[in-house]
């Protein structure tokens, strides 16, 4: 065999070693790096899992109940927001489009309000003195899912006193919309309509009142300051242990003097997945 003939069986040979080391060799290095890399990986797991003690382990059980937690969460986000957004558009609903005719309406309800006030509370005082106010100056046809806002408001807070045996709003004491001497920051950056409310309460009252506030589905009342005070003039005798039950006047209970300043935002509260 001459050299010519052994350098090309030998290439020949190299060149077959080199198609098999490619078609079988180098998938199963591949896919030794692949399993190699799983299996570090498993291991960091492994010994994440080592040092939880035996109540942190997580179960399918537990992995389960997770997902369905956080999706349940996110159900109930969506459903807080399209609240809030259903709420505000509560108010564009209450408006009509004829500025006239809500106007009317308005002084309609107002009329009729002030009619089940005085006999809820026998009030026999001037009109100038009357504790809640009409609203003035309805000329702005752009205003008027504001008016009626402010309506709702005055109208739920009066409804609330008048729902409750022995209740009264103070002279003047109804004021939406008025801008306070002091705001906090807090009422600065929400906006909104800002509400000043003072009233006398049986004290049993009191709690169901809040309550029935800030659980409103129809207005976002947000309360910033809740006062309470019990005054002499409130007693029917000078020593609280001393009413009788059945006394006249005020179901038996002293009143008590509730202040709230509140505030309703503007628009929608709920704002992107907070």
């Amino acid at each position: 065999m001459n050299d010519k003939v052994f350098w090309s069986l030998l290439g020949v040979i190299l060149v077959g070693w080199v198609i098999l080391f490619a078609m079988f060799v180098m998938p199963k290095m591949t896919e030794y790096e692949s399993v190699t890399k799983k299996l570090k990986s498993s291991k960091k797991e492994i010994e994440k899992y080592a040092k939880m003690s035996a109540a942190e382990l997580p179960t399918t059980e537990l992995v389960e109940a997770k997902k369905d937690f956080l999706l349940n969460w996110d159900k109930q986000i969506a459903k807080a927001e399209q609240f809030h957004i259903n709420r505000a558009n509560l108010f564009t609903e209450g408006a009509v489009g004829d500025l006239s005719s809500w106007s009317t309406r308005y002084r309609d309800n107002f009329g009729l309000l002030v009619s089940r006030y005085i006999h809820h509370t026998g009030y026999a005082g001037e009109t100038k003195d009357f504790p809640f106010k009409i609203q003035d100056n309805l000329a702005d046809p752009d205003q008027l899912q504001s008016y009626e806002r402010v309506w709702r408001i005055q109208k739920d807070l009066v409804d609330r006193i008048i729902a409750i045996r022995g209740a009264s709003i103070a002279e003047d004491g109804l004021k939406i919309n008025q801008q306070r001497k002091k705001s906090s920051s807090k009422e600065k950056s929400v906006g909104g309509i800002p509400i000043s409310f003072l009233a006398k309460l049986p004290p049993a009252s009191v709690g169901g009142l809040i309550d029935g506030l800030l659980r409103h589905t129809y207005v976002d009342f947000e309360i910033h300051q809740f006062s309470l005070a019990k005054t002499r003039e409130g007693l029917i005798y000078e020593v609280v242990e001393e009413v009788e039950e059945g006394a006249d006047g005020i179901a038996s209970e002293p009143v008590v003097w509730v202040l709230l300043e509140m505030n309703v935002p503007a628009g929608v509260v709920a704002a992107g997945s907070q």
